[in-house]
């Protein structure tokens, strides 16, 4: 029978174009390396629901036998490489990577602007296995192997005689007008070790130590220090060496250490005495101090106080230093164990801590 299209009829099938709206997809399918439509994504997905669906009702539930069954009637995807490399191959990716670089360095920054001011008290790994720990209770309750104390900030300026006489015995943090800290170390471990210790300056605006005065009890031991003098590199004395017309009348801070050689007559009128005051010198531009305990043994305790405040009556004390921040630590290692240099992140850390600031 003759069909009434005879005179119509095309060699291949009319091309039908379909217009789609350009669509833009971070996770591309594709079969056989070729990028898929969404139709043909949707298409290949209800497929392999049916065939899973015909092959369970029929007794198959092997996850190989499914695939390999799909894959011959050619409903599978290609293998994806995974997210890691399509977010370095990408350039989203390399956007969002990028993005995340940049949160974690303002989470970086924000955390150490609030450990910003921060005294540190650190001991070495070798301490720590060694067993000694710290706290800043002479109970213990909280054993660490680090401690950290608040800034004593808006410090104004004051003199040596206006500090207090508990000074040494309070635990822990105890600010006022200076910074001040006492804190204990003891040896847990089994054996008897000796230690070093050092207190290091690690971070320094506006030359604020040329101002500030640094005073360390060791076991109630009291010694105090000063940047040298700025003329002379001598010791930074209050009054100055060859000033006998003034001197300190009442220094109630004497009394800590009445046999001391940092206190010394100037003159005497009467029943009155006028005292001098003969700091140490720092060890240098960035070390202040530093002791040794040669033998420690098991459970044995030693107790420290660290106290730094603005002595008023230094010459260097000026508006200039008004806003400047002074970073200190307390560093303790063993007897014989090398001082390993700092650099990279943990000396960028280092760097913006601060202990002590004048406003």
């Amino acid at each position: 029978m003759a069909s009434e299209f005879d005179d119509y009829k095309l060699d291949k099938p009319p091309k039908i174009i379909v217009e789609e709206k350009a669509q833009r997809r971070i996770f591309k399918r594709k079969r056989a390396n070729v990028v898929l439509s969404r139709d043909e994504v949707k298409a290949i997905k209800a497929g392999r629901k049916k065939l899973r669906k015909e092959m369970k009702a029929r007794g198959i539930k092997s996850k190989r036998e499914f695939e390999l069954t799909a894959g011959a009637l050619g409903l599978y995807f290609d293998k994806r490489h995974g997210f890691l490399a399509w977010f370095f191959g990408h350039w989203l990716g390399l956007l969002i990577g990028l993005l995340l670089t940049l949160l974690l360095t303002l989470f970086i920054f924000s955390t150490v602007q609030y450990m910003r001011g921060h005294y540190t008290i650190n001991m070495s790994a070798d301490m720590f296995k060694e067993g000694f720990t710290l706290s800043d209770s002479v109970g213990f309750e909280n054993p660490t192997t680090q401690l950290f104390a608040n800034p004593a900030d808006e410090a104004p300026c004051i003199s040596i005689s206006q500090l207090p006489l508990d000074v040494d015995e309070i635990d822990g943090e105890h600010n006022d007008n200076y910074f001040a800290y006492t804190y204990y170390i003891r040896n847990e471990g089994e054996s008897t070790v000796g230690y070093n210790w050092t207190l290091d300056i690690n971070a320094e605006t506006l030359g604020l130590s040329e101002a500030v005065w640094v005073i360390v009890f060791e076991d109630g031991e009291m010694r105090i220090h000063a940047k040298a003098n700025l003329e002379t590199g001598e010791e930074e004395a209050l009054p100055a060496f060859g000033n006998n017309t003034q001197g300190y009348l009442s220094l109630p801070i004497m009394d800590l250490a009445p046999d001391s050689d940092q206190f010394e007559v100037v003159a005497t009128q009467g029943n009155r005495t006028y005292w001098r005051v003969i700091p140490d010198k720092f060890l240098s531009d960035t070390q202040i101090a530093a002791g040794t305990q040669t033998e420690v043994a098991p459970m044995d305790v030693h107790k420290y106080t660290v106290v730094m405040y603005l002595e008023g009556d230094d010459e260097s004390a000026t508006d200039e230093l008004i806003g400047g921040r002074l970073g200190v630590e307390m560093n303790f290692r063993l007897v014989g164990e090398d001082v390993e240099e700092e650099g990279g992140l943990k000396k960028f850390f280092k760097q913006i801590f601060s202990g002590l600031e004048f406003k």
